[in-house]
């Protein structure tokens, strides 16, 4: 990687993290308005391709969105948010990514069940074997998180389940450092990854759906638990 990629990169993760810090203070609030690109680019001293990186990352967490014709606003949070009424809106982003794995993995995880080749099932044992060694790093976490669904996903022979595992898992990588230190769950989440890959070397598709619903089930509900409680 160049040094102009390396710098590149710092400048964009600084206005997220800017952003960021100015709607969890309330200095941005939910509807508010962006301030115009070139008044960003003045403030934050960057260039427009580095502002526009963060608009994107900030967009895929669910902070902020684009309106044609009108620009970029704080996210509003949903309406109806039942027990997670008054988590941050960064959280609450997170929690919608979960809801929408409560219906994607346990598919994916049969569809691997199916059609997983020796091919696959020697992966997802090297993925399993390089998440318990680094259990205790949380990007390490991440990382073998999202290669164990990856992989998953790419044993379906399905490019929209592949596709779809990443644009999740880059919200997921870009809030690692959040959604994993509420995670205290470092040998049951590796307990259940292996539960769901038994189940598709012995391609059963009803225990791999099975095992794929209870391990995102558990995750959602304790994310939902632990934000709650403001932590």
């Amino acid at each position: 990687m160049t040094q102009d990629r390396v710098r590149q990169t710092r400048i964009y993760e600084k206005v997220v993290e800017e952003i960021k810090d100015d709607i969890a203070a309330g200095r941005l609030r939910p509807g508010d308005p962006l301030p115009p690109e070139r008044k960003l680019m003045d403030s934050l001293g960057v260039s427009r391709s580095s502002l526009r990186e963060a608009f994107r990352v900030l967009e895929l967490m669910g902070l902020i969105e684009s309106i044609p014709g009108k620009g970029r606003f704080v996210r509003r949070p949903r309406k109806d948010q039942g027990e997670n009424r008054g988590i941050p809106l960064e959280d609450e982003a997170i929690l919608e990514l979960m809801e929408a794995r409560r219906i994607l993995d346990p598919a994916i995880a049969r569809e691997a069940a199916k059609r997983a080749t020796p091919s696959d099932l020697t992966k997802l044992r090297r993925v399993i074997s390089a998440t318990k060694d680094g259990l205790e790093d949380l990007e390490s976490r991440a990382k073998g998180d999202f290669d164990f669904h990856l992989t998953l996903a790419e044993a379906t022979r399905n490019f929209v389940f592949v596709n779809i595992v990443r644009m999740n898992f880059n919200l997921i990588m870009a809030t690692h450092d959040r959604i994993y230190a509420l995670l205290t769950d470092r040998e049951v989440f590796v307990d259940e990854h292996q539960a769901i890959y038994e189940a598709i070397l012995d391609h059963d598709p009803d225990r791999a759906e099975r095992s794929a619903h209870e391990h995102i089930d558990r995750i959602y509900k304790t994310l939902q638990e632990v934000m709650a409680l403001g932590r």
